[in-house]
């Protein structure tokens, strides 16, 4: 029972389609038994079992829409026909609630997902199909008020439709306006590691120019030198390419953090230390690491607690673990004290400061992953690699040191 209600609260929406469909299927039965008419029935499970495939994994809207308006036109048309009238008594009643709740939603869903001139076209289709099935369906008598009723629903369905686009639309900006701005972040701190590599490279060709003319033996130690700094800045430069590229507004800027830094946000998080568990490796806080990384791993920490005082304020442990495994720095912020809610795949990063922290893990070749992880708990994990990707080849127009 326990488990029948647990699936029942993740699987809400499906639920509560299949208990709209169920009630008007059963009006739907009512007038097919009162009328010795089977069509409204069979019309109110085709259509709605033909809308529900869509929630299979890898089935496209599209042609999902398409089956659904195509099959109540031809359903209308069919009833049309002087043959099946003959087949029914006369007046027939041949309209179906639960199809044209289902054309419905398919309205909604075209309407907020699909690009806009296959929604239009998908619209327009619904509309024919919802409107004029009453015409084709009905007694004469009744017909122009039920495709009035018709109507006015295909108008609700077409108002909610644009209305959550809108929503998803502003949602997508405000999204992208997050990301952006954490890449200007992450590209700042990044072009100051840059900065102090090329300085490096100067300094270093400057001494080697020095050991030249003083002590021409110890030249190879110094190119040495140079060519490890310039592989270094070739490194973080290659992870800010994409985060550079188009951004040339100037923002304020915000000092980057070390993992050091990471017990002193957990202190100002839980002065009483009743709170969070803070766990690390011995001597982490004064590890090496590349460039953003540590920066990072901060930020996730700073943003995962952040997450638990807005929306787990209930929360009685809050787990904080960083770790270096099998070449990798390891961040986890685990939490009780979460509502029950639906949610989303595992592994998705749903707010507006979560998606940022997985624009920027991204520009590290890393992975961010939160979500529920047991009954009421909570977890953001982030995996951030500390070996730098391996520096391009020169050209073979340029010869290496030391190349005949």
């Amino acid at each position: 029972m326990i488990r029948l209600l647990r699936w029942v609260r993740q699987h809400v929406g499906l639920v509560t389609e299949l208990a709209a469909y169920g009630f008007w299927l059963l009006l739907d039965a009512a007038i097919g038994v009162s009328g010795g008419y089977g069509l409204p029935v069979f019309a109110g499970l085709v259509v709605p079992a033909i809308v529900l495939l869509r929630r299979r994994p890898g089935v496209r809207l599209v042609p999902i829409a398409v089956a659904a308006v195509t099959t109540s036109i031809a359903l209308s048309l069919l009833t049309a026909l002087p043959v099946v009238r003959a087949l029914a008594p006369s007046p027939s009643f041949a309209l179906s609630f639960a199809e044209l709740l289902a054309l419905a939603i398919v309205v909604v869903l075209v309407l907020r997902h699909c690009e806009l001139r296959t929604a239009l076209v998908l619209t327009a289709a619904a509309a024919v199909a919802i409107v004029a099935s009453p015409m084709l369906r009905t007694p004469g008598t009744t017909a122009g008020a039920f495709s009035m009723f018709s109507a006015l629903g295909w108008g609700g369905a077409a108002a909610i439709g644009l209305v959550l686009r809108e929503v998803d639309t502003r949602r997508r900006a405000a999204l992208d306006d997050v990301r952006s701005a954490e890449r200007m972040e992450l590209a700042r701190e990044l072009h100051d590691v840059v900065a102090h590599h090329v300085t490096g490279i100067v300094v270093a060709a400057q001494a080697a120019a020095v050991v030249a003319r003083t002590s021409p033996d110890d030249v190879d130690r110094a190119l040495a030198a140079i060519e490890t700094a310039g592989t270094d800045a070739l490194a973080a430069m290659r992870s800010m390419v994409g985060v550079l590229r188009g951004q040339d507004a100037e923002g304020a800027r915000t000092p980057g953090a070390e993992l050091r830094e990471v017990a002193t946000l957990v202190q100002r998080f839980d002065p009483d230390e009743r709170l969070v568990r803070l766990t690390t490796d011995p001597g982490l806080e004064h590890a090496v690491l590349p460039a953003g990384v540590a920066a990072t791993g901060y930020r996730v920490v700073q943003e995962a607690l952040t997450n638990v005082r807005r929306h787990a304020p209930e929360a009685a442990v809050v787990e904080v673990d960083i770790r270096i495994r099998e070449g990798a720095l390891l961040v986890s912020v685990r939490n009780n004290g979460v509502p029950v809610v639906p949610a989303g795949p595992r592994g998705g990063v749903g707010g507006f400061g979560l998606a940022g922290m997985a624009e920027r893990v991204a520009a590290l070749d890393g992975r961010l992953a939160a979500g529920p992880t047991a009954h009421g708990v909570w977890t953001v994990s982030a995996w951030l690699p500390l070996r730098s990707p391996t520096p391009p080849a020169p050209p073979a127009s340029v010869p290496r040191r030391g190349a005949r």
